[in-house]
């Protein structure tokens, strides 16, 4: 399970949506997210996304992103790559051989969720919210969130990675009622925070890529103000 390239794809694919900015709104004070009390109803491993909450309750839980986000549909992604904006994850270009293609590999095993932005894609200084799942199967001996994040540092370890990639230790944060782990990352694309949970063999996983310490407060209120506790009948 090579962890580490999904913060490196996600940092080439954040570094790509910054270099070609557009025109955007004044912007506006961002709220705290506030969970929806509107009744529950089941949805598929897909999840749905209504107004500016997602709900899954295939993996049981729900999160609602601030009023001011941009949370796109399903075929978002295919109208900005057809403006010249791929969002999609992808390997980075100085992979070859072997580890571009066990890259693409395990980016098939991590299933992107919702993804929200705080501006448009394109802007500069953007932050973009990532919910991601990953089934551990393959790696029973991670239990928890501290076992997949010190999984994660010892293949960061283990690998060459770029000169200006750095990695917190393991760290964890409760917010609301929800105990997570989670590792700061940092390149020349910028700065990472990824919380993640593990429940029934599948790790929960929220990434964040920002350039602005507001950016990680309202990540913080958004898991803060989460439902965890859903599930299908």
């Amino acid at each position: 399970m090579k962890l580490i390239f999904l913060l490196l794809s996600l940092s080439i694919a954040s570094n790509s949506l910054a270099q070609k900015p557009v025109s955007k709104p004044a912007a506006k004070k961002i709220p705290d997210a506030v969970p929806v009390a509107a009744p529950v109803e089941e949805t598929d491993a897909d999840g749905e996304v209504s107004g500016r909450t997602y709900t899954n309750t295939v993996y049981g839980f729900r999160v609602t992103f601030p009023d001011a986000w941009l949370i796109p549909g399903n075929d978002f992604e295919g109208y900005m790559k057809s403006q010249g904006f791929d969002l999609s994850l992808n390997s980075p270009s100085n992979l070859t051989g072997a580890s571009k293609l066990q890259m693409e590999r395990y980016l098939e095993r991590v299933k992107i969720l919702v993804t929200g932005y705080r501006s448009m894609p394109g802007s500069t200084d953007n932050a973009i919210m990532r919910v991601a799942v990953e089934d551990l199967t393959m790696t029973p001996q991670v239990k928890d969130a501290v076992d997949y994040f010190d999984l994660m540092r010892s293949q960061f370890a283990m690998m060459k990675t770029p000169a200006d990639f750095k990695y917190s230790e393991t760290q964890a944060e409760k917010l609301g009622a929800k105990q997570f782990g989670f590792l700061d990352t940092s390149s020349k694309a910028g700065k990472k925070r990824m919380y993640a949970t593990v429940r029934n063999g599948v790790a929960l996983l929220f990434t964040l890529s920002y350039t602005k310490p507001d950016d990680l407060a309202t990540m913080r209120q958004i898991l803060a103000g989460a439902d965890f506790k859903l599930q299908n009948k």
